[in-house]
């Protein structure tokens, strides 16, 4: 019951502060039809570079994060 007061008066609280929020986010995060590379003014070689290497960073660490012994396998 406690968690459904909370969804209720979370709803109310955005319903009732939207109209004062949402222009002021929307006018900082309108930046148009952007792409990543364009934001960072990298070459998109390089931005495809750097996400991958990040992605195979991450994977790395959840591997071995998987990796205790006595775990789930």
């Amino acid at each position: 019951m406690a968690g459904l007061s909370g969804f209720v008066a979370g709803a109310i609280l955005f319903g009732l502060t939207y109209g004062q929020v949402y222009p002021a986010i929307s006018g900082l995060a309108n930046l148009g039809a952007t792409y990543i590379p364009d934001l960072f003014k990298m070459n998109d070689w390089l931005t495809i570079f750097f996400l991958t290497l990040v992605s195979v960073f991450l994977f790395y660490v959840l591997e071995k994060k998987g990796d205790r012994k006595g775990g789930v396998a």
